[in-house]
């Protein structure tokens, strides 16, 4: 594995933001100088970014003729305008980032759903024992625009908690920031992905809204998609059709081997406990679509909050933010049956 790579995306420094650069282990059907360079922007260091990084160790991506390479922004927004400078050819980010984005005039699509409902729990410091208790209270998000942004304004709405009024929203940037804020007190609540959701739970932290109650509110959304810029699906859509073939095999290895899952989780998260590393995969591996799906109900959910504030997504439809023809060549050929088939 290669150390840190150390440049710029956009017109901000990845070596403030953990860049990770990593290649694939093992022979594979080509070698380094056959394969395609493509580069991905991941925006988190969860079972998402497993997908990749198992796609890398066992080869998939080289099967297809891919040279990966993998970096990490932890922001859905920042990974839309590394995807926009050219600086990467597909991003696993925020449906919202990616939606928004496009409503704004950027030429990017999503090409499969990777999450399509919000599999997080929302934690808060012990002294908070329900919403109501966050009156006054400091919640971070990682950006404004972002999925933890979009879920966190809706879901305490659900308990009579408006947004500036009732609350103020703080955005930290990466998970990590949010959880040392939070069990330092200096905010007093936040979402939390696996497997910082394990550590907090061992720090004492209080699981405020659970991911049973997220989903009893109703919330269907595309929390994270698979997104390329409509420049690269028109130029290079055989290295994207051959990502996606790749990144699906990572997908099935995510839910085959939670060993190797484990193992890719600890490398990049840099935890080493076993019971933390088993909790995180168990809490979130089948939030994972196992087809790449995109649901039209995930993307209309995110218009309907973006409305609030930008009259264009009232009248904008989901089908303009999505291109599904990809999937569909994949699934007319059977290869997405074929790969659950054993």
């Amino acid at each position: 594995m290669k150390d840190h790579t150390f440049r710029l995306v956009g017109d901000f420094p990845l070596a403030l933001l953990f860049s990770f650069v990593f290649f694939a282990l093992g022979a594979g059907a080509y070698s380094v100088s056959a394969a395609e360079r493509f580069t991905v922007a991941n925006s988190g260091l969860n079972i998402y970014g497993a997908v990749l990084w198992l796609g890398q160790d066992k080869g998939f991506f080289r099967k297809y003729g891919l040279d990966v390479e993998s970096i990490y922004i932890p922001s859905g927004t920042q990974a839309m305008q590394a995807l926009l400078s050219g600086d990467v050819k597909a991003a696993i980010a925020a449906g919202s980032a990616a939606t928004s984005a496009k409503l704004r005039g950027a030429p990017v699509k999503i090409i499969a759903g990777v999450a399509n409902y919000y599999p997080l729990s929302f934690f808060s410091t012990p002294d908070i024992k329900h919403p109501r208790d966050l009156r006054g209270k400091k919640v971070a998000v990682t950006r404004f625009g972002s999925s933890s942004h979009f879920v966190t304004v809706v879901v305490l709405r659900e308990f009579g908690l408006e947004e500036g009024k009732d609350y103020t929203i703080l955005q930290l940037g990466t998970t990590q920031n949010r959880f040392i804020a939070l069990t330092k007190g200096m905010i007093q609540g936040t979402t939390l992905p696996a497997p910082e959701s394990a550590v907090a739970r061992n720090a004492g932290m209080n699981v405020l809204i659970s991911m049973s109650d997220m989903k009893k509110t109703g919330i269907t959304f595309l929390h994270n998609g698979l997104i390329v810029s409509e420049l690269a699906l028109r130029d290079s859509r055989p290295l994207v059709l051959a990502f996606l073939k790749a990144y699906l095999e990572g997908v099935r290895e995510v839910y085959r081997n939670k060993e190797a899952s484990m193992q890719v989780l600890g490398r990049y998260t840099r935890i080493s406990d076993r019971k933390v590393l088993s909790a995180a995969y168990d809490e979130t591996y089948e939030s994972v679509d196992k087809e790449g799906a995109i649901i039209d109900k995930g993307i209309e959910a995110i218009l309907g909050e973006l409305g609030k504030t930008d009259p264009k997504a009232f009248k904008a439809k989901a089908a303009q933010f999505y291109d599904r023809t990809l999937l569909q060549e994949l699934s007319k050929e059977g290869f997405i049956k074929a790969l659950w088939a054993d």
